[in-house]
């Protein structure tokens, strides 16, 4: 007997037409046309299944297994991720590092150049302090003035020491042995200066005395060109060489700045030494100078070339001579050295009274208990034979209560 499925193999041979059956044969159908029913249904699934599954594919879904948490998985992909974080990571441990280099290098050029800073402008009101001294206002003794200048140099040793103590950074190393040697020059001076003081005060040969003087400032001198060229100039080189901004180097600290630098020659050295001849007393604590008094006393006159000592109050005859000259002789009685002194001759005779002819010059410098001479000239034009009267003056100095021996009349005659 043949099979329901031979009468209907698939939905392809439906005809639309219901074959004619026998009672008996309904339920086979019905138990067919179920299970056709269910195979279609099931096919119909498949068929959406499989269209959806294409559909899919042509929009590009991926294939089962192949996703992004499968690549991870992948061991090649997982080496090479972990490489590319390394990397990163030592990028950027190296560039904090770095980071921290440059900060350390800067706050190292900073800390040293505050430091040098400090030094140079000490160094440099030390300068000061000396000028002040030299200038001796208070007229000083040669030993107290030797002794605050070496009170100088000790403190400006304290500065030596502490450059020396700097830490530098590796570029700033021999700029900092100049700044050293420069400071160094600078002690050297101060006590050149101390020991030099005495002589100079004492010295009546000024030009000895200014060479001395000259000698021991050109240390101050050496040493600021030393602080120029070799610690200033090359400390901001080495900052520019390093990309290093907003720090200023000392520069123009200088222990003989400006006009001062002339001392260190003997001409310049020279307009020093009348203050320091200027001695006497001692200095309170209110800078008031005390104990001495200061006076010039009129000791001689001589006329030259003959070498006729006058006398005031006795006429003396003098021979005329177109070289005829007053010698006059000045001592200082006083406890301080006087500068400056001027001395002042008149001459005039009896019968041109209205002809006065008076000269005058000046004595530099008289230490305490010396004296000085000084050549004045004679008259141009004397009435020879008249009797004359020759009057000479020491002009009295700062400070000089007495001066009735400052000066004198003589009667001269001035024959052929």
């Amino acid at each position: 007997m043949a099979r329901d499925d031979d009468f209907f193999p698939d939905e392809e041979q439906d005809t639309g037409v219901t074959p004619a059956v026998s009672g008996s044969e309904r339920p086979s159908r019905s138990r067919s046309s179920s299970s056709r029913s269910s195979r279609g249904s099931k096919s119909s699934r498949s068929s959406s299944r499989g269209g959806s599954s294409r559909g899919g594919s042509s929009r590009g879904s991926r294939p089962p297994g192949k996703g992004g948490a499968a690549v991870l998985q992948q061991p090649g992909v997982r080496i090479a991720l972990g490489a590319v974080f390394l990397v990163v990571l030592i990028l950027v441990i190296t560039l904090v590092v770095q980071d921290c280099r440059r900060n350390q290098l800067v706050d190292s050029y900073r800390s040293y150049v505050n430091g040098a800073t400090q030094i140079s402008a000490d160094s440099s009101k030390q300068g000061d302090q000396l000028q002040t001294i030299l200038a001796n206002r208070n007229g000083e003794r040669p030993a107290d003035l030797q002794a605050r200048v070496n009170q100088l140099a000790a403190q400006a040793q304290r500065l030596v020491d502490r450059a020396e103590a700097l830490d530098p950074p590796g570029s700033l190393d021999a700029p900092n042995q100049s700044l050293v040697t420069a400071l160094q020059y600078r002690v050297i001076g101060l006590r050149a200066v101390a020991d030099a003081i005495p002589t100079v005060v004492q010295s009546r040969n000024q030009t000895n005395a200014s060479a001395i003087l000259a000698e021991a400032m050109q240390r101050f001198l050496a040493s600021d060109v030393i602080f120029e060229d070799s610690f200033a100039g090359p400390a901001k080189q080495a900052l520019a060489d390093d990309d290093v901004t907003g720090i200023q180097v000392p520069e123009r600290e200088y222990f003989l700045g400006g006009s001062r630098a002339n001392q260190a020659s003997p001409s310049g050295a020279r307009q020093l030494i009348p203050a320091l001849q200027r001695t006497g007393g001692t200095t309170t604590t209110d800078g008031t100078t005390t104990g001495g008094v200061r006076g010039t006393a009129l000791d001689s006159v001589e006329a030259v070339p003959e070498g006729v000592t006058l006398e005031a109050g006795s006429t003396t005859t003098i021979q005329a001579s177109e070289q005829l000259q007053w010698k006059v002789t000045v001592s200082n009685g006083g406890d301080f050295q006087v500068n400056g002194v001027i001395v002042r001759a008149t001459f005039a005779s009896a019968a041109s009274p209205n002809g006065a002819q008076t000269v005058e010059k000046e004595i530099p410098t008289i230490a305490p208990g010396e004296n000085a001479t000084v050549n004045l000239p004679g008259p141009k034009s004397p009435t020879f034979g008249e009797e004359s009267t020759l009057k000479v003056q020491v002009v009295p100095v700062a400070g000089e209560t007495r001066v009735d021996n400052n000066q004198a009349e003589y009667p001269v005659k001035i024959v052929f």
